[in-house]
């Protein structure tokens, strides 16, 4: 096996993935402090991460045709821009509808990220991308980690949450401009490739029309719909149920957030042909550890099954995607695309779905959605290996695999 070789646009991915990371998980331990300032309840709070998935998934399906017109780099550098401002923004709001109004911002720059990132890897690592696309997404994990940590101490120290998302822009503004630098190095090198020819639109009907996108879809919308679930509420249970400050929620989410850097760089060292059991594994275990958070009553207990709970949940989102681009006809980045705007929504609605239960029932009856969505990805991944082949054209994997130059 080869060593994993990073290069500075490498690197600079990571940066926009961590920049990224921030932006979603701001508001989730900033919530209850923004909630009692503008009164809003449990779905409400929902309803702002709902904001921020719904943009995500609309500008997703426009990037493809965007990234065919003016390239993935030109297009992600404009996703920055969007998300410093839309950060900036969220911090000056004065109210509820204004904060919803600053998500959109966000949301159309984050989901500009989101889309043309990992086919911006594929690209440059087309032979080996799975171990790529889980190392350089596991800093979207280090952003979650070191934006939690020191959101929750900051908030412990009565740091205005406006102050907050006016910190998180000037860090996403320096993103970008490092961004900028290291895409025109990598043209000069050569090291991005041309975009792909073709009519967007072409390539999208012919994703479409196989079978296994639809269950490579489905599988995307459960693994990000347990990652949301944690990331978003585990804070917010904390300081509900065990009358905590900030703190003890922020540690919450970034223990969870250790469990997903540890098993996304653990991902680097599995083989392309086995990810598809590397996928079904980490579900199993993670419906056994799902089961095991209604049994605890500690905290500590808590913080050990939200680790074990981040291992379990790292693979899903870059090793499905990497699978999917072995199993199914197409352009990978309108592949990487499409399954991506097909896994927002299980961010969106499982925020929003336990944020409604936390209102009605309490917020712990509201993760009993996570073993379901563990228990139908489990499903989905074992249909998808049963499933025949269409017999229509060849499959990714039986065409001739470009060498990775490194």
């Amino acid at each position: 096996m080869n060593k994993i070789k990073l290069i500075s646009m490498d690197i600079a991915s990571s940066a926009y993935l961590m920049s990224y990371a921030a932006s979603a998980v701001a508001t989730p331990i900033c919530l209850l402090v923004l909630s009692r300032e503008l009164n809003l309840n449990l779905t409400e709070g929902g309803s702002i991460e709902a904001t921020r998935a719904i943009l995500l998934m609309i500008i997703l399906l426009f990037s493809g045709f965007a990234a065919s017109r003016w390239g993935k780099t030109a297009v992600l550098h404009t996703g920055g821009v969007i998300l410093t401002l839309g950060l900036l923004c969220y911090g000056l709001a004065p109210s509820y509808l204004f904060i919803l109004l600053a998500m959109v911002l966000v949301g159309l720059g984050g989901g500009l990220i989101e889309a043309l990132v990992n086919p911006l890897i594929q690209d440059l690592h087309p032979r080996d991308s799975g171990r790529y696309l889980n190392v350089i997404n596991a800093f979207f994990s280090v952003g979650v980690l070191t934006t939690v940590l020191f959101v929750g101490e900051l908030l412990t120290w009565n740091v205005s949450w406006r102050n907050i998302f006016a910190g998180l822009a000037f860090f996403s503004l320096l993103v970008v401009l490092f961004f900028f630098l290291s895409s025109i190095k990598a043209h000069k090198d050569g090291r991005i490739p041309p975009e792909p020819e073709g009519n967007p639109l072409h390539h999208t009907r012919e994703i479409l029309r196989d079978r296994h996108f639809w269950i490579f879809g489905m599988a995307m919308v459960c693994g990000g719909g347990v990652e949301s679930a944690y990331t978003f509420w585990s804070a917010s249970y904390i300081q509900i149920y065990y009358h905590t400050a900030p703190r003890a929620g922020a540690i919450g989410t970034a223990i969870f957030a250790c469990g997903m850097i540890i098993g996304r760089m653990a991902g680097g060292l599995v083989k392309q042909q086995w990810l598809h059991l590397q996928i079904l594994f980490s579900a199993l275990a993670g419906l056994i550890i799902s089961f095991g958070f209604f049994w605890i009553s500690s905290l500590s207990s808590l913080f050990v099954l939200l680790f074990f709970a981040g291992l379990a949940c790292a693979c899903y989102w870059p090793s499905i995607q990497s699978y999917a681009a072995d199993r199914i006809r197409g352009e990978s980045t309108m592949l990487f695309i499409l399954l991506s705007a097909m896994g927002i929504p299980g961010f969106a609605l499982t925020s929003w779905i336990m944020g409604r239960m936390g209102d009605l029932y309490g917020l712990k009856t509201s993760f009993m959605l996570i073993p379901i969505l563990f228990f139908m990805l489990i499903l989905t991944m074992f249909t998808e290996r049963h499933l025949g082949r269409d017999r229509t054209g060849p499959h990714r994997d039986e065409k001739i695999r470009v060498p990775d130059p490194l």
